[in-house]
């Protein structure tokens, strides 16, 4: 067994192979944001989770299927369905009728719903001020940034970029 250092095993995540821990570094980033965000939600008067206000903000502007909600988040369905679960539980949610597909059962905000899709709006324009500001600090805009990175992936994945490095590398 090879007795390495405090030094070189802080520095190797951090360091060395910084790069290839980016995932680790963004999940972190989203954690704490999500943590941080929570004692701030609920001081303004939120229930739901943080982790639910996109999908609240999007069906605030209409009412939405498992498959549409799923497409636009970028999630699985199972995702939505279970996030669709919590919010319903907390009466913000509930299946609604399309009159035009019988067979399509949107998802719709409550009254409750809608009053607290409006507490979250309200948030998240003082968390988009939160990142401006952070942006500004760090001499560069993240979302702008991350945004730019999904579309390269979209062009050409992790798994292909991968392969084109090490061949014998399976997809």
């Amino acid at each position: 067994m090879v007795d390495a250092s405090q030094a070189e095993l802080d520095g190797l995540i951090h360091g060395e192979m910084a790069p290839g821990f980016l995932g680790l570094l963004l999940g972190r980033l989203v954690d704490r944001l999500v943590e941080d965000g929570g004692g701030p939600a609920e001081a303004a008067g939120i229930r739901a989770p943080v982790r639910t206000f996109s999908m609240m903000l999007l069906l605030d502007r209409a009412d939405q299927s498992v498959t549409e909600l799923a497409r636009r988040l970028g999630v699985t369905h199972a995702a939505v369905i279970k996030t669709s679960r919590a919010l319903g539980e907390l009466g913000f949610l509930a299946r609604g009728d399309d009159t035009a597909d019988a067979r399509r059962k949107p998802l719709r905000l409550t009254p409750a719903g809608r009053a607290e899709a409006a507490r979250i709006a309200d948030y998240m324009a003082r968390a988009g001020q939160v990142y401006a500001g952070l942006f500004e600090e760090i001499g560069g805009d993240l979302f702008a940034v991350a945004q730019a990175f999904d579309v390269a992936l979209d062009r050409d994945g992790f798994a292909s970029r991968m392969k084109a490095l090490s061949p014998h590398v399976a997809e």
